[in-house]
């Protein structure tokens, strides 16, 4: 495990770093080293005393000279690195103190290849008053190892104590510019974790991964030897049942509140005699595996004639499976890769598929994200210097495109690959090759009247007003799809303009041009949506046909046209051209397409002739899960596009339609502020999440209805749904003895990932989508019920176990063939509510359909579907493995959504969830009213503010295009962006609060200053 704190209190630091280091205990239990190519320029090597200790992190040098030297200087960093639990056994209990030097020779490779040379940074005044970061290079550090836990259980870890110092390029000291160190932490730790396994591999060890980020353990020691030397984790975990939390952020959180000072060892002799009478009494003393490994290294060391024809064939076996690959431009294969060593061939490969894997949902990555995910994967032997070669070789052939550096020092932070970049081109390409070559359907005088009418008409069938009108946004977007000449076209709209209503008018005159309107979506529950004309949970299925919009899901559209669209020609093509020759197709929420999505639209609509086919959502929503943003990306790159500005949804709430507003047009921090003001945010520092679920629980049951709740993650929503839960049963709302069923949750994996042992784990469940030539398996889930050393795993269906090699899983098969899945135990009661987490065609249920529990029995469970349909689900029925209780959404659920009333649930320190573009889908599903419930107000719009939630673009960082606006220099860390409001967002403010001008009078909490406001 790797950690990163910042260190407090110089003289505190160089007593408590001094305590109980255990390669030294004999001698002198003051002692470290220094370490650090900054450390020899000062003069600095050898043991650690005290005192220069303490004087270097107060910026003090051997010679005297003094730097830093500011009001607030902060003095340094402790990474601190710990063994895995089995390690730390072995090592301090079993006696096996090679372990300990493997350790110490793990962080120093960490601390010099990767921390030192990739991460140290000074501050560079010659272009900026406020300063630009410059690569440096050098880092002054102390190493102190120590071998306790705060609950004085044997664990190894060693603190690499960085003093706030580097010297640049032109030899001067400086303060350190800490902000790759603490950005690279995951990268750090995958590094470490590396170098300590092939550490302790040459040791004779085994290992076998325990976790994310490359943890492992070392297999013989048993898992309950393992608990009970874990005293400090079970304390941890303990109050986290307690208290409820799972996430790993909370863990965190109550690792922090729950610390004691660490406990002194008074008598260490006595302390080890404890821990071995405790390993005894487990019937573990580690003796026979310290052995056996001792033995297994001495062969390594002078193998046999056996050992070495073992090697050997490992070693052609690396060649051969290299040889073997599919053709790739990132990693050797064929005739070629038989001449390389196995060493060179495995960071290829780990390279290869890091990229892959990024790629999978991003455009661009860090090279460190690189070097990350590859040692991820736990690829035995490989270590990360051999993958950082291998990423400066890849982007010196150009297999990896460095993006447009603005540093002075040339210094780039992202990369992106060929492959990315030419598919957004061919798209943007593709969009203006189809200008001209739409088909206008009528004037566009006639197509406003006709528009209008079709609007009345609908408010009269939706049992509202003759009266209905399309304002101007919508009317403009109309016009432009009835009577432009362009194929394609944006449709750009706010949360809440009318997207809806718009498609239901534009359904009714396409109709009577003889022209079909086909909605597009990306999953089931908008393209629901679509059909029912934007209130699909409230409409029976009668309504829902009679509303006449088709739609699909856009993996169904792709599937059916994109083969025959790209032959070109054929029997299956000429159908396709039939089948959609008068057809306006629309993509809804166009922000959630991804590139590779959009291609295969582009592609068909040009291939096939389609009339129209326009792309509609809002760039400010949340984004494509897999790689791309091309909406924005085409909007950016000045395609034609039509705005619809208005927020109908929120018109009713002029305080929601100004925080709508803020929050479209970025302002995070000043719409939680405006609703703080107005008593909107609830701050619950001990437990928000249960803060939120105890506010839902306590409206009436009528409010309850109106009343969604939202979160930005989906561990807080796991967790809301089990609270809520808890206390419907408590009310009496929910009733019955329950029935408790094996429901499935996706892991998430990338398809790159599912080539890899390390990914899985036994208890799961692999499920192939359909059949899977490549492993020999046919369409069906699959218990994973074994993981072998040997890279396979051992499935089981029906009785009969198949072992697979998931190295052989095709990486480049366009479809998503696989899916792995962790059980999770649900408890169903009467009168629940549900959702589906996958669709189920035979009975036209949707994924992210919703349902009511009517009777939950141990033989069936009954249910009533929106549409009022009740279904009888019979025990072992798959769909009741598809399920998850639905009292709350996170925010990829909820885009698209419409509620009366919500309860937003967001925390600061959800560094990747808490976003500006998650904010503003979640302050945008209420028309009524809503209540934001935070753990930290302050820190929460911190967080925002400099986290926009952007996906990137290959074009934006090479530098063609400028997408989205570049976030604030990290220098400057109290730097906010300057407010620009349009017009249209000031009335929405003096709607509220009057005049902008008088916010300060009226006492809103704004960071006027900073935000350059001219108050």
């Amino acid at each position: 495990m790797h950690s990163i704190a910042s260190v407090r209190s110089s003289g505190g630091a160089a007593a408590y770093f001094a305590q109980d280091n255990y390669y030294t205990v004999q001698e002198n239990a003051e002692a470290g080293a220094w370490g650090g190519e900054g450390a020899r320029l000062a003069g600095l090597s050898g043991q650690v005393d005290k005192d220069t200790f303490e004087a270097v992190l107060n910026g003090r040098l051997p010679g005297g000279e003094m730097v830093g030297q500011v009001e607030g200087r902060r003095l340094g960093l402790d990474l601190t690195f710990s063994m895995p639990k089995s390690a730390s056994v072995l090592a301090l209990v079993s006696g096996d103190t090679r372990i300990l030097d493997a350790h110490m020779a793990a962080v120093r490779s960490t601390m010099s290849q990767l921390v030192e040379k990739q991460f140290a940074e000074a501050r560079n005044y010659e272009r900026s008053r406020s300063g630009e970061p410059e690569k440096t290079g050098n880092l002054v550090y102390a190493l102190f190892a120590h071998d306790t836990s705060r609950a004085l259980d044997p664990q190894g870890h060693i603190h690499a104590v960085v003093a706030n110092l580097t010297r640049d390029l032109k030899g001067n000291w400086k303060a350190l510019w800490n902000g790759e160190i603490w950005k690279n932490n995951t990268a750090i730790g995958q590094f470490y974790h590396a170098a300590l396994r092939a550490q302790l591999q040459k040791l004779g060890y085994e290992t076998e991964a325990a976790g994310k980020h490359g943890s492992f353990e070392i297999k013989g020691v048993p898992a309950e030897v393992l608990k009970a030397f874990s005293q400090r984790r079970e304390d941890i975990l303990s109050k986290a049942e307690e208290t409820g939390i799972s996430a790993p952020k909370g863990l965190d959180r109550i690792t922090v509140n729950t610390r004691d000072p660490k406990l002194a060892v008074a008598d260490r002799e006595a302390l080890n005699s404890e821990w071995q009478d405790k390993a005894e009494t487990l019937g573990f003393d580690g003796k026979a595996l310290v052995a056996e490994a001792r033995a297994r290294a001495l062969e390594q060391a002078r193998p046999s004639l056996r050992e070495t024809a073992r090697e050997a064939f490992a070693e052609v076996a690396t060649r051969i499976a290299a040889v073997l690959r599919p053709p790739s431009e990132l990693a050797a294969s064929g005739p070629a890769a038989f001449l390389l060593s196995a060493s060179t061939i495995k960071a290829q490969h780990a390279a290869a598929s890091a990229i892959r894997h990024l790629s999978e949902r991003e455009a661009a990555f860090s090279p460190h994200a690189i070097l990350s995910a590859a040692l991820g994967f736990q690829i035995k032997g490989l270590e990360g210097g051999a993958v950082v070669t291998r990423i400066g070789e890849l982007v010196r052939d150009g297999h990896l495109i460095p993006a447009k550096s603005e540093r002075a020092d040339g210094h780039y932070d992202l990369v992106t690959t060929p492959a990315a970049l030419a598919r957004e081109q061919q798209i943007l390409d593709r969009i203006d090759a189809g200008v001209g070559q739409g088909r206008a359907f009528m004037a566009p005088d006639i197509a406003m009247t006709r528009l209008q009418e079709a609007a009345r008409e609908l408010g009269k069938e939706r049992g509202g007003s003759d009266q209905w009108q399309l304002n101007a946004g919508q009317l403009a977007a109309g016009v432009a799809v009835l009577s432009g000449k362009d194929r394609f076209l944006n449709i750009q709209g706010v949360a809440g303009a009318g997207k809806s209503t718009l498609l239901g008018a534009l359904d009714k005159v396409l109709s009577a041009e003889g022209v079909k309107l086909v909605g597009l979506a990306f999953q089931n529950k908008m393209v629901a949506d679509l059909r029912g004309g934007g209130g699909a949970a409230a409409m029976t299925a009668e309504q829902m046909r009679e509303a006449g919009i088709e739609a699909w899901t856009i993996a169904s559209f792709v599937n059916r046209y994109a083969g025959p669209a790209a032959r070109g020609e054929g029997e299956r093509f000429e159908a396709a051209r039939v089948a959609l020759r008068d057809t306006v197709i629309i993509t809804d929420e166009a922000s959630m397409v991804s590139s590779r999505d959009m291609a295969s639209l582009t592609m068909i609509a040009e291939r096939l002739d389609i009339a129209k086919a326009p792309f509609m959502g809002d760039r400010q929503q949340l984004s494509a899960i897999e790689q791309g943003k091309m909406f924005a990306v085409s909007q950016s790159s000045g395609q034609a596009t039509v705005r619809m500005d208005e927020n109908i949804r929120q018109r009713g709430s002029p305080l929601l339609l100004a925080v709508a507003g803020l929050s479209n047009e970025g302002h995070a921090g000043l719409a939680l502020d405006l609703l703080a003001a107005h008593g909107r945010v609830i701050e619950d520092k001990t437990d928000h999440v249960a803060a939120a679920a105890d506010l839902w629980l306590s409206l009436p049951p009528s409010e309850r209805a109106r009343t969604a709740i939202f979160t930005a993650g989906r561990d807080d929503r796991a967790r809301i749904n089990g609270l809520v839960q808890q206390g419907l049963l408590k009310d009496g709302t929910l009733t019955g003895d329950g029935v408790a069923l094996a429901t499935l949750q996706s892991v998430n994996a990338t398809r790159e990932e599912m080539r890899f042992v390390s990914t899985y784990r036994t208890g799961q469940v692999l499920e192939a989508r359909m059949e899977v030539r490549e492993l020999g398996l046919k369409r069906g889930e699959y218990d994973v019920v074994a993981i072998g050393k040997d890279g396979k795993v051992t499935l089981e269906r029906d009785g009969r176990r198949k072992a697979i090699d998931p190295d052989r899983i095709d990486p480049n098969h366009r479809f998503d063939r696989l899916g792995l899945h962790e059980r999770k135990d649900v408890m169903l009661h009467d009168g629940e509510t549900i959702l589906w987490r996958e669709k189920d065609g035979a009975r036209d249920i949707a994924k992210s359909t919703y349902a009511r529990v009517i009777a939950a029995r141990p033989e069936a469970v009954t249910v009533e579907l929106a549409d009022k349909r009740q279904l009888t689900l019979p025990s072992g029925d798959p769909m009741l493995r598809r399920l998850d209780l639905g009292y709350a959404l996170n925010a990829h659920m909820a885009q698209g959504i419409t509620q009366a009333q919500a309860i937003e649930v967001i925390s600061s320190s959800q560094r990747n969830l808490a976003t500006q573009r998650t904010q503003n889908v979640l302050n945008t599903r209420a028309t009524d009213d809503m209540r934001v419930v935070t753990n930290d107000l302050e820190a929460l719009k911190f967080q925002l503010d400099r986290t926009p939630g952007n996906k990137t673009s290959a074009l934006e960082v090479v530098g063609r295009l400028d997408v989205d606006p570049k976030p604030a220099n990290p220098i400057e860390t109290r730097q906010l962006p300057e407010l620009k409001m349009s017009p249209e967002l000031k009335a929405k403010l003096d709607a509220v609060l009057g005049p902008v001008a008088e916010l300060a009078v009226r006492q809103l909490p704004v960071p006027e200053k900073s935000l350059g406001l001219d108050l």
